[in-house]
């Protein structure tokens, strides 16, 4: 059906033998709203939620024990995520889940959105006569404490150097697609890593989709849905996702309803989603917000993209690395100004015209210093990419051209490199190194005039599957961020100042077969030899 979201809404789907759902389900009934029009009333457990909490807590080994370790609760704004994770904290800290000397975590991007959820927490409280007598509020620090048991509820930010020493029991992960990617990650690790000291520890990741490529929560985003789609079996995590279908109108309204329960429930209202959705038809960023923060659609690159990261990733597998030895390729080096990406890409061709495929071999650099807030400026997880080989991090904070030049001499050693084509601009100090190795530079402007035809055989290919990139996600990531800007003669050419992000790789790849499509006609003299080193 059209809409369904990976996740039912229907309660009665996800058994509960031990009743231990059932317990907190009765424990979050008790507790009263706090704000808006329902201040005062009783929580009101609207069949989705009480789905999530019967999906969470349900699932028992032979001995009782909980299942479920880690919970993804993806879901658009609206629909009350983070009230619902207020009261799980609090069932964990002071309720049927609560244990001797609990540690209940609730973290966000910073301090200001983690008191969000906490706060939540402690208005639920102060609401109770009987739960406010047992509790100790220091709100200064955004910490609970719970005497008889010894257990606390605190808010962190994700600052994670600071952290170590816990001991948690309970970790509410909010908003995780707006965490700062390296120190993002680095705080998850910490908090989960110390909960190993615990016997039934369980982690609640409660987000909206977020943007971008790479990083933790696009990392956990992607195995929500294998787990979801059970291409991976791990009874231990529990996606509970809640979107529209990623290639339905955005416009649908029956994609509105199955994204987001809380319209059915009463709270999420549909005429303010009507008004919105008229008014950002003829904005294309809007209408990529919208998919995001209320479909629930995860979104890759720009808002206008060049080509959609699901034509590019249907390429055909790319030729073995040890077949392309000694096999002639074209280069295009991508040089950012001081400390920004730099993409460096061979590109192999095969055969000719229409039925030409290009196998793509790219490496990226970067300045080491500030990684982290580069990662965060650019939505990507750099660290990550480094640690797997495909991307090169440079001592200092401006870009290294001597590691540059050593890599594309490299590949003249192993490959059969007939050319290398720059960017006019800023490239003098590293095109004279080249050419002092004996390489043959093509200065390569960025124009209509330069860049057209290569721009229009790279839609050739992808569109054929022909580009065989390999899955490199960096490159991946920078297709994703391209937008094309075209001339009266509908001529197309990349554009940094119109594109969401790093587009160094796609330029760089373009420059590449630019110089491969010039060669048909006029051929390179190291066709058959590449360079000869002296």
């Amino acid at each position: 059906m059209a809409g369904t979201p990976i996740f039912s809404p229907d309660p009665a789907l996800y058994p509960d033998p031990t009743g231990r759902a059932d317990r907190i389900c009765r424990f979050i009934r008790r507790l009263r709203l706090w704000e808006g029009d329902f201040a005062g009333q009783p929580f009101h457990l609207h069949g989705f939620q009480e789905a999530c909490i019967r999906r969470i807590y349900g699932p028992s080994d032979d001995d009782g024990n909980r299942v479920v370790r880690i919970a993804c609760i993806w879901i658009p704004r609206g629909n009350a995520k983070t009230t619902l994770a207020a009261g799980l904290g609090l069932a964990h800290f002071l309720g049927p889940e609560a244990e001797q000397g609990g540690q209940v975590v609730m973290a966000a991007a910073d301090r200001e959105n983690a008191g969000i959820a906490f706060n939540s927490a402690h208005q639920f409280a102060l609401q109770d006569d009987v739960l406010s007598s047992r509790i100790r509020a220091v709100e200064s620090r955004k910490t609970l404490g719970h005497p008889k048991t010894k257990s606390t509820l605190k808010a962190i930010s994700s600052e994670a150097y600071s952290k170590h020493g816990l001991n948690v029991s309970f970790f509410l992960a909010d908003e995780i697609h707006a965490w700062p990617t390296g120190e993002g990650r680095k705080l998850f690790k910490t908090v989960t890593d110390s909960m190993v000291k615990r016997s039934h520890p369980l982690t609640v990741i409660i987000s909206t989709a977020g943007d971008g490529t790479g990083g933790l929560a696009s990392d956990l985003w992607n195995y929500s849905h294998k787990v979801a789609s059970g291409e991976i079996e791990d009874p231990t995590f529990a996606p509970i996702i809640f979107a529209a279908d990623a290639d339905a109108d955005w416009r649908d309204e029956a994609q509105w309803h199955a994204a987001n329960p809380a319209i059915e429930a009463g709270f999420c209202s549909l005429e303010e989603l009507r008004i919105k959705a008229r008014r950002i038809e003829h904005f294309p960023a809007e209408i990529a917000d919208f998919k995001r923060f209320h479909l629930n659609l995860w979104q890759e690159g720009a808002a206008s993209p060049w080509l959609a990261l699901e034509i590019y990733d249907r390429a055909e597998a790319m030729t073995p690395i040890d077949a392309l030895t000694g096999r002639p390729c074209w280069v295009g080096v991508d040089l950012s100004s001081v400390e920004d990406l730099t993409a460096v890409v061979a590109v192999f061709p095969d055969g000719t015209g229409e039925a030409r495929r290009y196998d793509v071999l790219p490496m990226f650099f970067l300045p080491k210093d500030n990684i982290a807030t580069k990662s965060e400026k650019d939505r990507a997880d750099y660290v990550k990419w480094a640690e797997a080989g495909i991307l090169t991090l440079t001592e200092g904070n401006v870009v290294d051209h001597s590691a540059i030049v050593d890599y594309v001499v490299g590949l003249g050693k192993t490959y059969g490199v007939q050319e290398v084509a720059i960017d006019r601009w800023n490239s003098t100090a590293v095109s004279t190194a080249l050419q002092a190795e004996g390489v043959t530079i093509n200065q390569f402007g960025q124009g209509f005039a330069s860049m057209a035809a290569p721009v229009k055989e790279l839609k050739r290919a992808i569109l054929a599957g022909h580009f065989r990139h390999g899955g490199n996600p960096l490159l991946r990531m920078c297709f994703g961020n391209t937008v094309a800007e075209k001339d009266a003669a509908e001529n197309e050419k990349f554009t940094k100042e119109k594109s969401r992000g790093r587009i160094d790789g796609a330029v760089a790849a373009a420059m590449a077969v630019g110089r491969i499509l010039a060669n048909e006609t006029t051929p390179s003299p190291y066709e058959s030899r590449g360079f000869t080193f002296i």
